[in-house]
């Protein structure tokens, strides 16, 4: 309820802003000085969001109540990115303290929130309306999300899940990364490397590191098909085609879903097709990859010296 008194036309503009509204607004709408005063003082039935931003109503205030007003600080033009973004798309990779990430025109100054940062651009992304919020493009936003982060795993996540579940790709995150040199853009420009060469998850990106500390490994084929099978659902995680070796890595949230059926069923295609699998897990990658390492290594030389005896 906006409350008595308000402007129709106010009233009007509250309900499609998720009852929120500024204080030029409510004065362009006719409300006088007084009057927003009154709705905000005791037993009126507004409450002050942020200076000039005001929702119209008492009771609590949620996340999107936030995305709205920083929306409104930031004028024409302005949208979401970073980590709310993220969210808005489905992604579930999102670090908890991802800020609050709005975009505005390079010529923008709005007053700063407490609950958002304000980001100039002088190359704003086309915006895509979630649930009535203007988001920027997925690239964006997940770049956005990965500016100032610290590990490598989070970043590797992101930009894998993003492409994984097919809501942007390699090229347009190169390109919405640019030659921009930011906290954490080496991290990002590392990660991207290991999507190019075909990791989408990150223990798949942690993998290829270990391998490529290897004396004696090529680089695997990184999901991709087996050649000369019938089995076109087998996509491994890597593989060396001469040595028809499998390296396929098998995280718990995997076998929660349900997933270690599935993996018996696919060990054994594996194996009727003549195909030796390693498998691997997350936390062993992380706590002991030097063992890890070696066994990989161990199972390509012993395969490939059968191969060729």
């Amino acid at each position: 309820m906006i409350g008595m008194g308000v402007p129709d036309e106010l009233a009007s503009l509250a309900e499609v802003q998720d009852g929120i509204v500024t204080r030029r607004q409510a004065v362009r709408c006719g409300m006088s000085t007084a009057a927003i005063r009154h709705a905000l003082g005791p037993g009126g039935q507004w409450q002050r969001l942020a200076a000039g931003i005001y929702a119209t109503f008492t009771g609590p205030l949620t996340p999107r109540h936030r995305l709205r007003a920083a929306l409104l600080r930031g004028g024409a033009g302005s949208m979401i990115s970073g980590g709310h973004a993220c969210r808005a798309y489905g992604m579930r990779y999102v670090p908890d303290d991802a800020p609050l990430v709005c975009l505005v025109p390079v010529g923008a100054q709005p007053v700063p929130l407490a609950f958002a940062e304000y980001r100039r651009t002088s190359a704003l992304p086309t915006p895509r309306l979630i649930d009535g919020i203007p988001v920027a493009s997925p690239a964006r936003a997940v770049v956005d999300t990965c500016r100032g982060r610290h590990s490598l795993r989070t970043v590797r996540a992101l930009l894998c899940e993003a492409v994984q579940i097919g809501l942007t790709t390699h090229a347009l995150i190169v390109d919405a990364v640019g030659d921009a040199k930011w906290n954490g853009s080496g991290l990002v420009r590392l990660a991207l490397r290991d999507v190019q060469a075909g990791c989408r998850s990150a223990p798949e990106c942690e993998l290829r590191a270990l391998l490529r500390t290897s004396l004696v490994l090529d680089e695997p084929v990184w999901n991709g098909p087996l050649p000369a099978t019938t089995a076109g659902s087998l996509i491994p995680d890597a593989h060396w085609r001469d040595a028809r070796v499998v390296v396929e890595v098998d995280s718990a949230e995997w076998h929660r879903r349900g997933g270690a059926e599935r993996t018996e069923q696919r060990r054994a295609l594996y194996a009727a097709l003549g195909w030796v699998v390693v498998p691997v897990s997350p936390w062993r990658l992380r706590q002991e990859p030097a063992a890890v390492l070696a066994e990989i290594e161990a199972a390509v030389h012993v395969a490939l010296r059968r191969r060729s005896g």
